[in-house]
């Protein structure tokens, strides 16, 4: 915060810190508590950054942090009101460390670029974390440049207007530069286009200062220290923002391909060579069933195996050996049992594209001697999983009552669950993936 020290008003100033580090501080717990309830981006098992696994009692959790976190925006805000009407409503009395404009706009380009880099780089990461953590990110930068941009004005600038004016103006410009430096940088997530930009807005802003009128000091009145001091600062924010720039724009690496050689005359194709539509793989069409398939009617196999990321997955497969067609439609109801005990497991509609997000049954034709096949997928738990007691894999038809046995083989047991594992079952869809 900003150091007046003004003995009147140094308690009301507390107060005000008081109230706004609370205010930080409540928007921080908000943010944590919803991180317990938010997996990480890169977490193994179906849920994603933006495909969030969704419960109801993490979807409350994160909706009630929102509120903590909004209760918290509003302290801060609390605390802003009480810190502008404790500043003095006069100007300072005497300038600490004088600097021309050129100075002025260095040291408002240096602000810009570093915190643009180094607290836009946390902002950025904050979403991550969890997306209460953004605002809470946000706020803090937003403060931290308008104090750093207020400072710079009332310690380097000829005094002109009050405190308090020169405080709410640095929170302001802030603000504006933040806003402007994100809309050309967030589709791209460019992080030095949004720190150049940043500090394009804070240099424009001590420049405009400069031309309006009613200005006290003159350039003449400074001395060759603080012109020198200004110089450097100046060609410092030109070197950085330069480097800024030349890693922002993007450099051409040579094309090092070699050029391909000239193209040989091949002999012409002879007519009945020539490829015909007869040749070219057409879209199998739908199935037209009017009866729903029966479990007797039907034989399983498994196929399509798979592990990444912690996560496993495997296709059931169902075969149609009798004469007439039928569908199935809605979500198969699976059982794992485990050395004859039935897992006790969480099974959930679900779809292995788009985890997180609702999935929607459909009707699938059969054909007879055709196939339909649906994905089961879960979180694999590792050496917490009996890696030794046989399993086996019963499907239940929506509607129907008798299960039936899908064949595993005599391998390991396949499935890595125990009691109170979740376990997710996608929709059927013709033939076998």
């Amino acid at each position: 915060m900003l150091d007046i020290d003004v003995a009147t008003t140094a308690w009301r100033l507390r107060i005000a810190r008081t109230v706004t580090v609370a205010g930080l501080l409540v928007m921080l717990v908000g943010a944590v508590v919803a991180a317990r309830y938010t997996p990480f981006w890169f977490d193994p098992g179906e849920c994603s950054l933006h495909d969030r696994c969704v419960t109801p009692k993490s979807t409350a959790m994160l909706q009630a942090m929102w509120w903590v976190v909004g209760i918290g925006i509003v302290v801060v805000l609390a605390g802003l009101a009480l810190t502008w009407r404790a500043l003095p409503g006069t100007p300072e009395p005497t300038t600490a460390y004088p600097l021309p404009v050129w100075g002025r706009a260095g040291a408002a380009a240096l602000v810009g670029v570093t915190f643009g880099g180094v607290l836009g780089f946390l902002v950025l990461g904050s979403m991550f974390f969890a997306f209460q953590a953004f605002p809470v990110a946000l706020c803090v930068f937003w403060l931290l440049q308008g104090h750093a941009l207020a400072w710079v004005q009332l310690r380097t600038a000829p005094p002109r207007r009050s405190v308090r004016a020169d405080w709410t103006i640095g929170l302001s410009v802030s603000a504006v530069a933040i806003t402007v430096g994100a809309l050309p940088a967030v589709p791209h997530l460019a992080l030095a286009l949004f720190a150049l930009v940043n500090a394009a807005v804070l240099v424009a802003a001590v420049l405009l200062d400069q031309a309006l009128p009613a200005r006290t000091g003159r350039l003449s009145e400074y001395g060759p220290v603080q012109r020198r001091a200004g110089t450097v600062l100046a060609a410092l924010a030109v070197a950085v923002v330069g480097y800024v720039v030349f890693t922002a724009v993007p450099h051409p690496e040579p094309d090092t391909t070699p050029l391909p050689s000239p193209p040989q005359l091949q002999p012409a194709i002879a007519p009945e060579k020539l490829p015909t539509t007869s040749n070219v793989p057409m879209p199998t069409p739908p199935v037209e069933a009017d009866t729903p398939c029966a479990p007797d009617d039907l034989t399983w196999s498994t196929t399509g195996w798979d592990a990444t990321m912690g996560s496993r997955a495997v296709t059931v497969v169902a075969t149609h050996h009798g004469r007439r067609p039928c569908y199935l439609d809605g979500f198969a109801g699976i059982t794992i049992a485990q050395g004859g005990r039935p897992l006790h497991l969480v099974v959930e509609p679900a779809s292995i594209a788009r985890p997180g997000l609702p999935v929607a049954a459909q009707r699938v034709g059969v054909a007879p001697r055709g196939t339909a096949a649906f994905t089961v997928f879960w979180k694999g738990y590792g050496a917490a999983a009996d890696h030794k007691t046989p399993q086996t894999l019963d499907v239940v038809l929506p509607g129907g009552a008798n299960p039936s046995a899908v064949p595993l083989g005599d391998g390991p047991p396949p499935f890595d669950v125990v009691d109170g594992a979740t376990v997710h079952v996608d929709a059927w869809r013709p033939g076998v993936p």
